[in-house]
């Protein structure tokens, strides 16, 4: 029996462990983004007032900048600013431009995720896995869970659960 009982505590054990449940954080707030750049290098930014730096592994970091560039949810290389007056990100895309409150960008481990800005850092939500063909379709559903398990209260996660749960509005 006790050999019968272990058994399945070991099995239950691999079964969560490897669920969604433990597959790391959801959502947090940090004062850097880590993601990947245009040249797929993993890189993170951090705020200097209304600027970004940038560092990277093995290299000294950058001096502030007015704008970064990420690589977004659809691999498509995208210039991000922050815009004080109106207090909203600038995305630019060639010729073509749009504002917006939330950031989708890819992370290191190449999982999707949504940003948005808070003073000094960033809130994140992870929104799909790596690979994922269509992770728009996981926004309501990333909002929806931000929202229910915001038990701090932290205004930014508002902000990013709103935008997820309408689908959002940027194409960045």
């Amino acid at each position: 029996m006790t050999r019968s009982l272990l058994a399945f505590a070991a099995a239950a054990l691999v079964a969560v462990s490897a669920s969604p449940v433990m597959a790391g954080p959801r959502a947090y707030e940090d004062n850097k983004l880590n993601f990947k750049n245009c040249k797929n290098a993993d890189v993170t930014a951090r705020w200097f007032k209304a600027e970004l730096t940038i560092s990277e592994a093995g290299k000294s970091p950058e001096e502030p900048s007015d704008s970064i560039e990420i690589q977004n949810w659809d691999g498509k290389c995208v210039t991000l600013r922050w815009d004080t007056d109106a207090a909203h990100f600038v995305f630019s895309e060639g010729d073509a431009s749009e504002t917006g409150q939330m950031i989708k960008y890819v992370a290191w481990d190449g999982n999707l995720w949504a940003a948005t800005r808070t003073y000094a850092g960033f809130f994140h939500a992870r929104v799909a896995d790596k690979g994922d063909s269509d992770p728009r379709s996981k926004m309501q559903a990333a909002g929806d869970w931000l929202a229910k398990n915001n038990i701090n209260q932290v205004p930014a996660a508002d902000v990013l659960a709103a935008l997820l749960s309408s689908s959002g509005t940027s194409n960045n």
